[in-house]
């Protein structure tokens, strides 16, 4: 039988996946608890526990004697890793992956021109291999493509840039595919990211910011146009 706190975790993830993907609705009550520790073999304490995280996410609301139910998307935390890996896991949200990217609007320029600024040796280096790996097949392509961004944001040497890494890994895995297929490519043009690292390396922010902006204007475009 699985540990207690893995079994809230497992719950956690079970209700945490159903909501995000609308199974259970919005506004509408989870089971009871004894029909979840019922259908999930778990104890009242695991069960609890689960609701706990749950509700720290923002996905769920508990009231005594009323149970818990799932509170609007206004109150989810939206960044949180467990919650975006969830989204990621659900059908495509067009609204969500335009407010991502406009999310990462608001913050990889700004990245981009603190990283040519700084023009750290290794940073440089992690981005370089990157690009490198964007050249090989789909699968490596896209992984590099997220690396890429994942490691634009780090060399900034902010640390509030570098923690939004992971959303924004999140938000490339669930973008990436839709407006590739929206270009009817196979993988990303590996020359316009080719321009945003060479701009860094050359220590040009303003040029640096300019063209991570126009990239990431050009995802918002296709995105706007799949959402029509």
């Amino acid at each position: 039988m699985p540990r207690p706190d893995l079994l809230s975790a497992q719950l956690a993830q079970a209700l945490g996946r159903a909501i995000v993907a609308g199974d259970i609705a919005v506004g509408s009550s989870l089971p009871t608890e004894a029909d979840l520790c019922r259908h999930h073999s778990a104890s009242r304490t695991a069960v609890r526990e689960a609701l706990k995280m749950l509700g720290g996410k923002g996905l769920v609301s508990a009231r005594p004697r009323l149970g818990a139910s799932v509170r609007d998307k206004q109150h989810w935390s939206m960044l949180d890793a467990d919650v975006l890996r969830w989204m990621r896991d659900a059908p495509v949200d067009h609204a969500l992956l335009l407010d991502l990217a406009q999310l990462r609007l608001a913050i990889e320029p700004e990245a981009a021109s603190a990283a040519a600024l700084r023009r750290d040796p290794q940073a440089l280096g992690n981005i370089a291999a990157a690009l490198e790996a964007m050249e090989g097949d789909p699968v490596e392509a896209l992984a590099a493509d997220i690396a890429f961004h994942a490691e634009l944001l780090r060399a900034s040497g902010n640390r509030f840039f570098a923690s939004q890494a992971s959303m924004v890994e999140n938000a490339l895995s669930m973008s990436i595919p839709v407006t590739n297929a929206a270009k009817q490519v196979a993988k990303a043009d590996v020359e316009a990211h080719r321009i945003v690292y060479f701009a860094i390396r050359n220590g040009d922010a303003a040029a640096a910011s300019l063209h991570a902006r126009a990239h990431i204007l050009e995802s918002v475009r296709l995105l706007q146009e799949g959402r029509e």
